[in-house]
């Protein structure tokens, strides 16, 4: 009975030892086989607001060197244009939006994945030629006769706030023409197309051509810009990785591309 007793403590002793070592083992193995680089492949499509396109692109090099195998194709355009894509069945894994309500479209059509994060802010200023040639330095100068003024169409973010911007300035301006998203409606001053235009203050920054006036915060408009994975991803590992890259990488927005921080 005694060398009966003694065999089974031991059996028993091996037992939990080989336990402690197998749960040890799974535990090892989960935290490998959950690894972002090692899980992350294939390719994805990204419907981004116009005035990320400069920052995406470059945020987009980065991701695809930390998770070798992977491809990120952009769309930009102006984030009510990109909404109304979705709504009618784009395929697309990612949306990113300048502006709140498009967002609240896409989760009201329940196109819509995951909890749209927002990760900067945004706000408007006048962009003009560099150097500043017509002497623009408020809003109100922008009514100065032979002046060429663009803005974006009021159908999209950009326009409607600089309307809404004007509006609080009890300004108003004729522009010359209404472009279809902010990044056309940039160009325009950096081709000598027009003498000022109202965009955003990170399309200005980003440009390398232009010059900003500053819009007085009491009459500007405040927009955050809000990223979610959509429902109709066929690479839904691959788009919740990215928004979230977004999201941590939000300093590198407001330090390189003008964003404003949260």
């Amino acid at each position: 009975m005694r060398r009966f007793r003694s065999i089974s403590g031991a059996v028993i002793t091996l037992v939990v030892i080989g336990a402690l070592a197998g749960a040890c083992g799974s535990s090892s193995g989960t935290a490998a086989s959950t690894t972002t680089p090692a899980a992350l492949h294939g390719g994805m499509t990204v419907l981004a607001a116009s005035s990320l396109t400069k920052a995406f692109t470059a945020l987009g090099h980065e991701f695809e060197t930390a998770h070798p195998g992977t491809t990120i194709t952009f769309s930009f355009g102006s984030s009510a244009d990109l909404e109304k894509q979705i709504e009618q069945g784009a395929p697309a894994d990612v949306f990113a939006s300048a502006d709140q309500a498009n967002m609240d479209k896409v989760v009201a059509a329940h196109d819509n994945a995951g909890t749209p994060a927002t990760f900067a802010r945004n706000k408007l200023e006048i962009a003009v030629e560099k150097g500043n040639p017509k002497h623009i330095a408020k809003l109100a100068d922008l009514t100065a006769p032979g002046l060429v003024v663009v803005l974006c169409d009021p159908s999209v973010p950009c326009g409607k706030f600089a309307d809404q911007v004007l509006a609080n300035a009890k300004v108003k301006v004729t522009p010359k023409s209404r472009e279809a998203n902010v990044k056309a409606t940039l160009s325009k001053v950096e081709l000598g197309e027009a003498d000022a235009a109202v965009v955003y203050v990170s399309d200005v920054a980003s440009s390398g051509k232009v010059e900003g006036v500053t819009i007085p915060d009491g009459v500007n408009v405040i927009t955050t810009l809000p990223i979610v994975t959509l429902k109709s991803s066929t690479n839904p590992a691959l788009a919740r990785a990215w928004a979230a890259f977004v999201v941590a990488h939000a300093r590198e927005l407001v330090d390189s591309y003008g964003f404003l921080a949260l």
